[in-house]
């Protein structure tokens, strides 16, 4: 038995209790709406309404899609250390969540605007200028609301039980925006087929549900572990920030975690329109794959807890996932319509959901104890920073993933809005389906059997702050 599991028989603290710590979870976890329901449009659609709605060339599409995770690099950790030095009545971090929903809700209904009429130069301009722009205000939601999970409770299980709530709402957020997304195309294409307006629209009413949920989240969730009194308003300088990764090397496998996470999770869903659409030959499997996928991930994510004791400890856990991650996903490089139904080809990929349900949930969850390694490593707090450096890896992943499809494809004769493809196309989207995700599953295995934070190492931590003086809770 492992310290980690020793632990796990002492009973916790929790600062929430009964009917109060269910409706302060799912308040907090009700962000994942505001951001999920409109985000999901861009990872899972944008693509392919870029290529085949609005005829952008495939090749310009996959650079977009590259400079904007290149910007995001330099974004994410400025939005962070902004966030980590506000200092208002409602707290460090949800001001700037406000903001970012003002203008991200807004922002992705107008990525879906066509413009026919436009001549392509224009129309790629219009893509790449308003892309660039809605990546700052989805910035300015998540990164500060993903900080909000580590101030949100003092307790490091709590503060997981917290993440689970988070990734269960997401999953059934990003279930909710595909399963509506393309039958609201279909119907508001109307019988003439104008895909233009459909998506436009669809955009329109998928977005708006997000709305409520601004005020649910922002109202309903309270920042009770503050930053020391000497670090309020603090800047901090370009070595500062460098020094809050390279003296954390348990918040660096996260991050590098968090790269595995978003190529095999946002960038599937970007890779899986295609990869039906083509490969399959049945674009309505993305949106049962994408809507049971998110349902099952949802599942998962409640029962990560359970998956942590049986596997004796969180990296145990992650162990576990991604070892039989890279078998799923290994078995369905070699299977297509000649050798398999797709009905098996789901089953597998929901297998895959739910292996990639508990690792998320677990992921989220110990982004707090980083960070309170991270200042007793530095003496600095830094939740809006350190959830940028994961932030930045989940996009980049997300990203890897259609700028490597769209590059591979501009290359393999891939034909925009054609009915059927090159044979070197398909076997590009099956590349970056199913291959690449086993690869990086065994990258996921490696960063995990070097990770040491355990359970009893970070309330050692937690007792080393409270004699310096540095750990501050609003009891």
């Amino acid at each position: 038995m492992d310290n980690e599991t020793k632990v796990a028989a002492t009973p916790e603290k929790t600062y929430y209790h009964g009917g109060q710590a269910i409706a302060k979870k799912l308040a907090f976890a009700s962000g994942e709406l505001v951001y999920n329901l409109p985000w999901m449009l861009v990872s899972s659609y944008l693509a392919f309404f870029m290529t085949d709605i609005a005829l952008i060339p495939a090749g310009a599409v996959s650079i977009l899609f590259l400079v904007c995770r290149v910007w995001d690099a330099f974004n994410d950790p400025m939005i962070g250390s902004l966030a980590d030095r506000t200092n208002t009545q409602m707290g460090r971090y949800r001001p700037w969540m406000l903001g970012g929903a003002i203008g991200l809700i807004p922002l992705v209904i107008l990525l879906f605007w066509a413009h026919p009429d436009w001549s392509v130069g224009a129309r790629t301009a219009y893509g790449c200028i308003l892309y660039f722009i809605t990546v700052i205000a989805s910035t300015s939601w998540n990164i500060p609301f993903s900080a909000l999970n580590g101030v949100i409770s003092p307790y490091p299980r709590e503060r997981a039980s917290f993440a689970s709530y988070r990734i269960c709402i997401s999953s059934l957020a990003c279930a909710l925006s595909t399963a509506l997304f393309i039958p609201l195309v279909t119907r508001f294409s109307g019988a003439e087929g104008n895909s233009v307006r459909g998506y436009l629209l669809a955009a329109v009413v998928v977005c708006a549900l997000a709305i409520p949920f601004v005020f649910t989240c922002i109202l309903g969730t309270k920042e009770v572990v503050k930053a020391p009194p000497k670090q309020k308003g603090q800047k901090m300088g370009g070595k500062a920030m460098a020094n809050c990764f390279l003296q954390n090397p348990p918040l660096l496998i996260i991050c590098l975690a968090f790269l595995v996470y978003g190529f095999l999770n946002y960038g599937r869903s970007t890779v899986g329109m295609y990869y039906f659409t083509y490969v399959w030959g049945d674009a309505g499997l993305f949106t049962l794959y994408a809507t049971a996928n998110g349902i099952i991930t949802a599942i998962a994510a409640l029962f990560s807890a359970t998956l942590v004791k049986l596997c004796h400890g969180k990296r145990g856990a992650m162990l576990f996932s991604y070892i039989f991650s890279f078998i799923v996903n290994f078995i369905l490089v070699f299977l297509n319509p000649g050798n398999a139904s797709s009905t098996l080809v789901l089953v597998l990929l929901f297998i895959a959901g739910a292996l990639n349900g508990f690792c998320t949930a677990l992921l989220y969850g110990m982004i707090g104890d980083t960070v309170e390694y991270g200042q007793w490593k530095t003496g600095v707090r830094a939740d809006g920073l350190c959830s940028s450096g994961t932030s930045f890896m989940l996009k980049l992943g997300g990203a890897l993933a259609p700028t490597t499809l769209l590059a591979m494809l501009a290359m393999n004769g891939y034909v925009e809005g054609a009915a059927s493809q090159t044979a070197s196309a398909l076997s590009s989207m099956n590349v970056v389906m199913n291959l690449i995700p086993a690869v990086l599953s065994i990258a996921g295995v490696i960063l995990f059997a070097c990770y040491k934070l355990n359970d009893k190492m970070h309330a050692q931590i937690i007792e080393d702050l409270k004699a310096r003086g540095e750990f501050f809770v609003d009891e």
